[in-house]
């Protein structure tokens, strides 16, 4: 039998964030999980653990293009990708990287008054090219003031053995993670995003990246892909579960104009989700997840709101934020409950048998 879902009043979550004094009727903001009272492994705990304080991460573009662009991959750009490949500060880019670092650190400092940061390589495809760049860039970050540790955005199918020893070297000495743009373990929806590679590839880098001891493994997943189903979401927990990653970065597909999704979306051959429907999918997908994984991200955020068509609430960060947390609490959900590869309970965190799928 399928269990009744209980979806957050939109309207009662925008003005719970608006007060910051008091839940909506029915939800619990004690700390039930032990994770910041949230129903999910948030990535500030893992670094609060390993760096003993809070992280934040400051974005720099180095990279300036990525296979499917170089005509590599029978490709010329993934559907949703935008011409600044995913920077989050592309009027910088022109910028040197010590540049880059110390203008983002500084504005990330004074808004959170931060004191420990990490250096995001975030745009396109930072392992494309020789191993000796990534060094230098590395060299040049770890210089900075106050930085503890690099984090480099790349591709699955972007990962030679020059690479591979270079991370395994790296890790060794400084924190490291690796976030892999995954988006899917569907090799249908992997084309419909036109990435030029297919889901064993990406588990075949996982694992590659997993036998490095010291390295942190984040994967990217989009959902919202035409042709997903709930047991595709349960499936990639699962199999992402098994591979011990890391940590996941979660986006929903948003159409950005200039893209080839943009001319898919105006053909009527797409349409994005909800945040209803969006947040349900979300929940499903964490409660079959290894709690131990942590969430870097619970949905996309549009950073250039005058490229965004499509849908409006990713012009927001909070509200998509709380609106998930919201549902799942209100429908007592928290990530790990139905995972099958729970290998030691969390403490003060129950593990429920699965009982079926929520819709």
């Amino acid at each position: 039998m399928l269990e009744q879902i209980t979806t957050p009043n939109l309207a009662e979550t925008d003005a719970w964030m608006n007060r910051h004094d008091a839940p909506p009727p029915g939800l619990d903001i004690q700390n039930v999980f032990d994770w910041q009272n949230k129903p999910y492994h948030p990535i500030s705990q893992h670094y609060l653990k390993r760096f003993g304080t809070k992280v934040f991460k400051v974005s720099v573009s180095t990279a300036q293009t990525c296979p499917n662009r170089e005509g590599l991959n029978g490709s010329k750009v993934c559907s949703f990708c935008d011409e600044w490949g995913s920077a989050a500060y592309h009027l910088e880019r022109e910028k040197t990287l010590s540049e880059q670092i110390r203008i983002n650190r500084e504005a990330i400092r004074k808004r959170y008054h931060a004191h420990r940061f990490l250096v995001y390589f975030q745009a396109y495809t930072n392992t494309l090219g020789k191993a000796q760049r990534l060094r230098e860039w590395f060299e040049t970050a770890l210089m900075e003031k106050d930085v503890v540790g690099i984090v480099l955005g790349t591709r699955p199918d972007c990962l030679p053995h020059r690479v591979i020893e270079f991370f395994k070297e790296y890790s060794e000495k400084h924190y490291l993670s690796v976030e892999l743009g995954i988006q899917s373990l569907a090799n249908e929806q992997l084309l419909f995003l036109s990435r030029g590679h297919d889901a064993k590839t990406s588990l075949n880098a996982i694992e590659k990246l997993k036998r490095i001891p010291e390295l942190n493994v984040c994967a990217h997943l989009i959902f919202g892909i035409p042709g997903e189903t709930d047991e595709q979401l349960i499936s990639t927990a699962r199999m992402l579960s098994e591979k011990k990653i890391d940590g996941v970065k979660l986006h929903n597909l948003h159409v950005l104009r200039g893209t080839p999704l943009e001319q898919t979306y105006l053909n009527g051959d797409f349409e994005p989700l909800s945040l209803e429907e969006y947040a349900r999918r979300v929940a499903l997908f964490l409660e079959h997840l290894d709690p131990k994984i942590a969430v870097h991200r619970l949905a996309a955020v549009a950073s250039r709101w005058n490229e965004l068509l499509v849908p409006d609430w990713n012009r927001e960060k909070m509200r998509p934020m709380q609106f998930i947390e919201d549902y799942m609490r209100s429908n007592e959900m928290h990530q790990g409950r139905l995972s099958e590869n729970l290998q030691e309970e969390i403490p003060g965190i129950p593990h429920a048998p699965q009982t079926g799928v929520h819709i």
